[in-house]
């Protein structure tokens, strides 16, 4: 895949948005490979219509961040309230996309936040996700929107926790598929104008079939003039991955989403216990 063909398969990065922070993270994470990319931003906020139908039964009741007390909630607070969300994201995505000098727009919709995100990923080639939003499931776990989202969207996913950047060093997992040859020439791209190597995870079924995989990444990586610096996971625990990528520095790390290795389950699991991981279809 060349730099030209590469540019157009990620053009357009959809942002699901709902101001908590690490849907913020995704943001900043979706602006800065927006700006590498030169592709442009757009950001969505859902009104989640589940919350609106709940406010407006007469036994709904909220507990505050800093109270203990149940407080009634009406459908008139619930409105206010996420048009308030709505106006922070927006502000938030003007700030860092002016500071990333990425083009972006921001829109707002209503209705299940799963199937409005999915439309609007129809129309985009990379989505940005936060791991989770303001219910945090729990530790090593994704989120049920970004769950949904990633099994079911057709392109590319970027899903981000609070306090990553994706100025560490990047990484990619390699087994030689054909979405882990789109990951490799993703993660070439996203190496331009860096010093430091590309991290590149070899995923054989064996020490032989390793050294064929390395072969093949060291002339794809040599024609585009990116170092990289190579871990072989044959006979690794898979189950430990994401130990793994943390022990090797790795920040974005980039999967392919088809691997025969990594089959759906197994991957969804490995993303809930990573910080910020790419996967490109």
């Amino acid at each position: 895949m060349s730099d030209t063909e590469l540019e157009q398969q990620i053009r357009r990065i959809l942002v699901a948005l709902d101001a908590s922070p690490h849907s913020l993270a995704a943001l900043e994470a979706a602006a800065e490979l927006a700006a590498r990319l030169e592709a442009e931003l757009l950001g969505l906020f859902v009104e989640d219509i589940n919350l609106l139908r709940s406010a407006g039964l007469p036994f709904a009741r909220e507990v505050g961040a800093l109270s203990s007390t149940p407080q009634r909630l009406d459908s008139q607070r619930m409105e206010r309230e996420l048009r308030a969300q709505a106006n922070r994201a927006r502000r938030a995505m003007a700030r860092i996309a002016g500071r990333t000098r990425v083009r972006w727009s921001f829109r707002v919709t209503r209705g299940q936040v799963a199937s409005e995100v999915l439309a609007a990923a129809s129309e985009a080639d990379l989505i940005s996700l936060g791991k989770a939003g303001w219910s945090w499931p729990g530790r090593g776990q994704l989120g049920s929107t970004a769950r949904g989202v990633f099994a079911q969207a057709r392109c590319h996913a970027l899903l981000a926790q609070r306090g990553i950047r994706l100025a560490a060093p990047v990484a990619v997992v390699y087994d030689g598929s054909p979405s882990a040859k789109r990951a490799l020439n993703t993660a070439a791209r996203l190496m331009r104008g860096r010093r430091d190597p590309l991290i590149v995870f070899l995923l054989g079924n064996d020490a032989e079939h390793a050294l064929q995989l390395r072969n093949e990444v060291q002339q794809e990586l040599q024609a585009q003039e990116v170092e990289a610096r190579f871990h072989d996971l044959t006979g690794v625990d898979l189950s430990r991955l994401a130990q793994v990528f943390r022990s090797a520095g790795a920040g974005l790390v980039i999967l392919p989403a088809e691997s025969p290795r990594l089959p759906g389950e197994q991957l969804q699991r490995l993303l809930g216990e990573m910080e910020c991981a790419l996967v490109v279809r």
